[in-house]
């Protein structure tokens, strides 16, 4: 690799696909302005000739089967496994070399095909099995449940979209997406939702100072527990508790 561009959006992305002659593309699927497939449909309506990892939080089942079918490479997950991800990419740049070679020697080879870069049945087969071993993985995984027994176990804590993908490895645009479809129910709101139960019980069940009870819920802030409280159930938490 002699040089590395850089681009935070697909508006960059193109005007540097457009400026150089890019060789390989390693491309997220959620980004500013789009996603890495429409950056992919592109590059092929446009002729260029690139060579595309994606890489991704989680491994959508339908995203991966667009993402190979499309003509990319391969699909890497998040957190990204450097020795995976360095196998790959020297096996594609090998494989794009050899096609090169056949090129420019005038001897092109009915068998290759640039768009996915599949010189064989054997890499046709690979593609395939991945596409089914994603699949499993991403049926394995629920995103409610996940989220759920996330917000469950950390009421106490600064909890935010961001944070909880970061920690369960998820895009956060995707997590929050996903998790709306799954429940109709936005995350920020499920977690008010959980932390104003987990409050009425403990008002209940203990003899907790108030205070102290916003506290063990996630609020620091007393004044904004007792609006929170108040607009979720209509009377203050001291009246609840009375």
């Amino acid at each position: 690799m002699r040089h590395v561009c850089e681009a935070s959006n697909i508006t960059e992305a193109r005007a540097l696909l457009n400026e150089h002659k890019i060789d390989v593309l390693i491309c997220d699927i959620e980004m500013p302005g789009g996603t890495g497939l429409e950056l992919v449909d592109w590059i092929r309506e446009q002729n260029i000739l690139t060579g595309t990892i994606m890489v991704t939080c989680h491994p959508e089942f339908s995203y991966v089967q667009k993402a190979i079918r499309q003509g990319c490479y391969d699909y890497i997950l998040k957190p990204i496994d450097y020795e995976e991800f360095s196998r790959t990419l020297h096996e594609m740049t090998r494989k794009m070399e050899y096609y090169e070679d056949h090129m420019n020697g005038n001897e092109p080879d009915g068998s290759i095909s640039w768009g996915n870069l599949d010189y064989s049945m054997k890499s046709v087969s690979r593609t395939e099995g991945q596409l089914q071993e994603l699949k499993q993985v991403s049926e394995k995984r629920n995103v409610e449940k996940e989220v759920k027994q996330y917000v469950k176990d950390h009421l106490a804590d600064d909890l935010n979209i961001s944070r909880i993908a970061e920690i369960m490895h998820f895009n956060p645009q995707y997590l929050a997406r996903t998790f709306k479809a799954e429940t109709d129910q936005g995350i920020l709101e499920y977690i008010t939702t959980e932390r104003i139960e987990a409050a009425k019980k403990l008002l209940v069940e203990t003899n907790i100072p108030v205070k102290e009870i916003a506290a063990l819920v996630g609020y620091q802030d007393y004044a904004y527990f007792t609006r929170v409280f108040k607009k979720e159930t209509g009377i203050s938490p001291k009246q609840y508790r009375k």
